[in-house]
């Protein structure tokens, strides 16, 4: 394999990995360690915690649509992300440095998780655009970002084992000011297509798309598969302790999915040329309904690991195939708007429904409810089934005039 070409480390498409990479490297240590700095450094009970953790998800879908429409009114799509990092680095220098006590904690993480949810679908748009010239594929792109999630994982936990939970704002913060230089100075020119109105009109045109049968049928196929991992998310580590699976098994459990899924992403460009996005979500779909069944019957030793294996198709291929078909369907002016639509449908309402049910499946049935994302999953595979004979029926795909 050639290393790529100084040309290629300079485009558009490697700035923007590098931007990435430093947004998910940050979150590689709040993930597993935000909940314990909380409980210890602030002294929040479990309910608190949860509260917290929970405060922006639910009325996602309201705040991540409006934000969009928001930034569909800049003529260089480099504006609105460098806005929103700089509201982000403030909002969490804030929670994490200065924010004492339940309600003030509760403001600023949704203030901090409300921002960092819009800045997520910007990133991915401005690399969906840039690595169509072939240089750095979207896939690539995003392969790198996620394999920096496990090194934040991995670096995040190591600091926090030598100097202890104050790690979680240094590093967190560390990573945030990288990616508020690399926005203000990296990034190339971003024009957007001209829209005419103001707010009300870009964010009425962005709803009125997003209400179209084929998209909401996109928005809640991919959307209910995706959600099945809310109890794998939640109770996975809990049962498998219970199992007497040890500690460092479950890590490697853990990370292991994730290294498949970085191997995946940055095999889908070659992928993607025999396979369309429609094709590419029904695997997902399939494998999802394989992995949720398999796991409840709380499998131990030697299953586990081709069960995690399949963490590669149930996510990845998920996510980008959702984004391809936003990418090739709707109107260039209203993509943004498409694509933060469908990260608060699934990232939010879906997947935090789902979050809430599986907490009562696991106090009354535990493993059992792998069951009802197995189910969530065959939902949203036969939503997605309808989607690609309706658009197979159409030909062309349908854009909204």
């Amino acid at each position: 394999m050639r290393p790529p070409s100084k040309d290629t480390l300079q485009s558009p498409g490697a700035r923007l990995t590098l931007t990435m990479s430093a947004w998910f490297c940050a979150w590689g240590i709040t993930t597993p360690f935000l909940p314990r700095w909380l409980e210890v450094e602030r002294g929040l009970s479990g309910v608190e915690i949860g509260a917290v953790l929970a405060s922006a998800q639910l009325v996602r879908i309201f705040t991540g649509p409006a934000i969009a429409a928001w930034a569909d009114g800049f003529k260089d799509r480099r504006t609105p992300l460098r806005i929103l990092i700089v509201a982000t680095f403030a909002a969490y220098a804030l929670f994490l440095l200065v924010a004492q006590g339940f309600w003030s904690l509760f403001f600023l993480c949704f203030a901090c998780t409300t921002l960092g949810q819009a800045v997520g679908p910007l990133l991915e748009g401005a690399a969906l655009r840039a690595g169509q010239d072939g240089r750095v594929p979207f896939g690539v792109a995003r392969g790198i970002g996620s394999s920096f999630y496990i090194l934040g994982n991995i670096g995040g936990g190591a600091l926090v084992a030598a100097i202890g939970l104050i790690a979680v704002p240094v590093w967190t913060l560390g990573c945030l000011a990288i990616v508020l230089l690399a926005v203000t100075n990296l990034l190339s020119h971003d024009p957007a297509p001209e829209m005419g109105g103001g707010f009300r009109h870009r964010l009425k045109g962005g709803l009125a798309i997003a209400r179209q049968p084929r998209f909401l049928l996109l928005f809640f196929g991919v959307g209910l598969i995706l959600a099945g991992h809310a109890f794998y998310y939640g109770f996975s580590t809990i049962i498998w302790r219970a199992q007497g699976v040890p500690a460092t098994t479950v890590g490697y459990l853990w990370a292991i999915g994730v290294a498949f899924e970085v191997a995946l992403l940055f095999t889908l460009p070659r992928i993607e040329r025999y396979l369309k996005p429609e094709s590419l979500i029904l695997i997902g779909g399939v494998a999802s309904i394989v992995r949720w069944s398999g796991l409840a019957f709380a499998p131990t030793g030697a299953w586990l690991w081709p069960l995690q294996l399949l963490h590669a198709l149930t996510f990845a291929p998920v996510h980008v195939g959702a984004l391809r078909i936003i990418q090739r369907d709707a109107p260039e002016e209203h993509s943004l708007f498409l694509q933060t639509a469908h990260a608060a449908l699934h990232g939010g309402i879906l997947i935090g429904g789902a979050m809430l049910a599986s907490g009562w499946l696991y106090d009354h049935v535990h493993a059992a409810g792998y069951w009802a994302m197995s189910a969530l999953c065959v939902i949203g595979l036969l939503l997605m089934w309808r989607f690609r004979n309706a658009t197979a029926r159409a030909g062309e795909p349908a854009r909204a005039a």
